[in-house]
């Protein structure tokens, strides 16, 4: 197995999110495209990657693999690329594992690490299904601005929706934090079935506004006291979805 990413500096805002949610996770690769899932330990997150072949420069495998990795390792090796590196992963056939190579497109050069190799992997993921009532696009710094303001006020960040609007608060110790959005300001756009609201720990809509440093927009839905799910389209054309379950706190 072997596939090439083509640019190894927008790969790390992917790694510092899986990083964040949990040290393993689970590739899956075949000829059409890599997934990768994980799930915080806590059951709170679950991240889904999905890199199509035509967002890789090539992919090589006979038949489906998978293979379960840590995925602070991956995250140390990604952070070791320059501008100029592309990405490959590829099957080490003594170890079992998987090798990870940083490679400069101008001069050929090359760096390989050994990415652990771990138990064989029998974890079986599906993605949430439910019907979401309200949706939005915003920015995606705009998004990572959410649990960056909230951090300086509390530890609970409450969505709530209306025809039109949709106020994100926050407070704590006798702190209160209101951002009130609306198409165009900041939105993107806003769609509400019917009004609903719902309360993310702070801690985790951080985490999963990591992989905002590589994208331009987020697509959010979600429904009163239900997970949350947030998606993410890259510049090739691959895609991130960050489930994450409300706090009833």
């Amino acid at each position: 197995m072997r596939f090439q990413y083509p640019a190894a500096t927008k790969f790390k805002y992917i790694t510092q999110a899986l990083a964040k949610i949990n040290d393993e996770a689970l590739m899956i690769v075949n000829s059409d495209e890599v997934t990768i899932w994980l799930m915080s330990p806590d059951k709170v997150s679950l991240a889904i990657v999905k890199i199509p072949s035509i967002s890789l420069e090539s992919i090589e495998t006979e038949g489906e693999v998978k293979y379960k990795f840590r995925t602070d390792e991956l995250n140390k090796i990604a952070k070791r690329a320059t501008r100029n590196d592309i990405l490959i992963i590829e099957s080490n056939h003594e170890t079992g594992g998987l090798n990870v190579v940083l490679q400069d497109k101008k001069t050929g050069v090359t760096r390989t690490f050994d990415l652990t190799s771990m138990e064989e992997p029998s974890e079986e993921y599906r993605e949430p299904k439910f019907e979401a009532t309200t949706r939005f696009s915003m920015s995606a710094s705009d998004f990572k601005a959410i649990a960056r303001d909230a951090k300086v006020v509390g530890d609970i960040v409450v969505f709530k929706s209306q025809e039109g609007e949709l106020h994100v608060s926050c407070s704590g110790e006798g702190k209160e934090y209101l951002w009130i959005m609306k198409p165009g300001a900041p939105l993107l756009d806003l769609e509400v079935d019917e009004p609903s609201e719902s309360s993310y720990a702070r801690q985790v809509l951080d985490a999963a506004s990591k992989p905002a440093g590589a994208a331009e927009d987020v697509r959010v839905a979600y429904a009163s006291q239900y997970p949350m799910k947030i998606e993410y389209t890259f510049p090739n054309g691959e895609k991130m979805y960050i489930y994450i379950a409300p706090s009833f706190e």
